[in-house]
């Protein structure tokens, strides 16, 4: 199966990893937290601490990064009690099936920045190993970091996750798909990701 991803760090050739920057632990202790009730938990992310032993880098990030783990720690609490069968956000790889998402990302996260930074980001043809890869509507989780940046909102932020690992969709749901299997760089296109946003 052939799909597209998007990176700074892949090498055309190279297989991809799971987790592979290693971040699954740092969810962990919202995980633990959530197990202890949404008042617990709720009671962590107020007060901007880790109330149990934790990684040094969960301690050390600021607000907005720990906001976006206690997310992905509601997230994968939710995959864990409610669709086990589900695969984990953080150990698994990305991709989509449509160039015009990739389009999307860039111009959101990365048109504005310097040439020299812009230029590291390349976009993959991926050969993947899966016949039958996970999808999730993206939009869940970006509702679900709407929820909690604006409005510590836990409940609907949990809400977003039954809804992501359920397989509902929004109203212009984007798709995308992940999957544990082996996945490899087989063609560098950033060319055609370049002509679709200059």
């Amino acid at each position: 199966m052939i799909l597209y991803h998007m990176s700074q760090t892949l090498i055309l050739g190279e297989e991809m990893k799971n987790d592979f920057e290693k971040k699954f632990e740092l969810t962990l202790p919202f995980v633990y937290a959530l197990e202890k009730g949404v008042d617990y938990f709720c009671d962590m992310i107020a007060n901007g601490q880790i109330q149990q032993t934790v990684p040094d880098e969960l301690a050390c990030l600021d607000r907005a990064k720990y906001e976006t783990y206690s997310i992905e720690g509601a997230f994968e609490f939710v995959r864990k009690t409610e669709f086990p069968n589900c695969l984990s956000r953080l150990k698994c790889k990305y991709f989509f099936d449509n160039l015009e998402n990739y389009k999307i990302l860039y111009e959101a996260g990365w048109k504005q920045e310097p040439e020299e930074e812009r230029a590291k980001i390349h976009l993959y043809e991926i050969e993947l190993d899966d016949e039958c890869p996970q999808r999730c509507d993206m939009l869940f989780f970006d509702e679900a970091i709407d929820a909690m940046f604006e409005k510590q909102d836990v409940e609907a932020v949990l809400s977003c996750a039954r809804g992501y690992f359920s397989g509902q969709q929004s109203t212009s749901p984007v798709w995308e798909i992940m999957s544990d299997k082996p996945a490899k760089a087989v063609k560098d296109i950033t060319g055609i990701l370049r002509s679709m946003v200059e």
